[in-house]
């Protein structure tokens, strides 16, 4: 449990408050949030500290602007409504694009749309949102993914913050590019060691292990060497079996990772389906508009 302030005068530094009726659940005191969601205590990289889902939103809707998502959804009613168009494209496909049309609600005046936000965020943005907000489903890996600079990091430092503050836990963010090469320290073999407090593994990832909510940031970054590989696989089972939630970013879904091979995903070398399973059924955020991508499905 996180200590509150010395001098808070709720709970008098004990970071929780207790009722004068014993029948009545202590609660957690709101001064612990403040050390709880702070970006260096999480380990959130400086450029990352001051994310948030408003701040990630505002910078989103500049690289994709409302010109672009109004010309993808006039395209995409023109699909619908001409037969011959129509008919060419898939019942799935034609169901989304229907879905995404009925929820944007064209006005009807001067081709204006009620609201953009369904076809301009990112696939699985307002579940992850919600999920932060609010857990009702639990759901205990997320695979966060897109090119660089689609702002993969800062979302998962934005649904950190959330999640910790929700939980009145610290969570952590560990680049697992950095990580990797710490856990090559402990192995005493090369050539970078700066392990001078001579900690073990397990040392290393206790924080990992504990963390309320861990971000895996880079996960397709992961060093090579078999030991770090399995390291990472023990966590991720380790947290699975705790049902202690996961956030893994990366360049390229899941599946795609494994099928390229151990040699672009390191994970695959230890050739364990269920590990390789669980991380293609994890929930994904695919950071491109959603129209965008359905469209782009159209020519691929």
């Amino acid at each position: 449990m996180s200590r509150g302030r010395p001098n808070c005068p709720y709970c008098q530094g004990r970071g929780v408050v207790l009722d004068p009726d014993p029948l009545v659940s202590a609660r957690i005191c709101t001064c612990t949030l403040d050390g709880v969601t702070d970006g260096a205590n999480l380990g959130i990289p400086v450029r990352y500290r001051n994310a948030s889902f408003e701040s990630f939103w505002e910078w989103w809707k500049i690289q994709h602007p409302r010109e672009r998502v109004i010309s993808g959804l006039e395209s995409a009613q023109q699909l619908l409504e001409h037969e011959l168009t129509r008919d060419t494209l898939s019942e799935e496909l034609r169901s989304k694009l229907d879905h995404i049309l009925h929820k944007c609600g064209s006005k009807g005046v001067e081709g204006g749309w009620k609201d953009l936000k369904p076809a301009q965020e990112a696939q699985g943005y307002r579940t992850l949102f919600n999920w932060t907000k609010r857990d009702r489903d639990r759901i205990d890996l997320w695979w966060i993914d897109g090119p660089p600079g689609s702002g993969r990091s800062t979302l998962a430092a934005a649904a950190l913050k959330a999640c910790s503050s929700r939980e009145s836990a610290p969570g952590l963010f560990v680049s697992v590019r950095t990580f990797s090469q710490e856990l090559k320290d402990v192995y005493y073999d090369t050539r970078s060691f700066t392990n001078k407090g001579f900690q073990s593994e397990r040392d290393r990832m206790e924080p990992l292990l504990k963390a309320s909510c861990l971000v895996l940031d880079d996960f397709d970054r992961m060093d090579s060497d078999i030991r770090v590989v399995r390291a990472f696989a023990q966590l991720l089972d380790y947290r699975y079996a705790a049902e202690r939630p996961t956030i893994v970013t990366a360049s390229r879904w899941a599946e795609v990772l494994q099928n390229a091979g151990p040699d672009s995903f390191s994970l695959a070398k230890l050739e364990d389906p269920n590990l390789m399973r669980r991380l293609a059924q994890s929930r994904r955020v695919v950071l491109r508009p959603v129209l965008e991508r359905l469209l782009d499905a159209l020519n691929g």
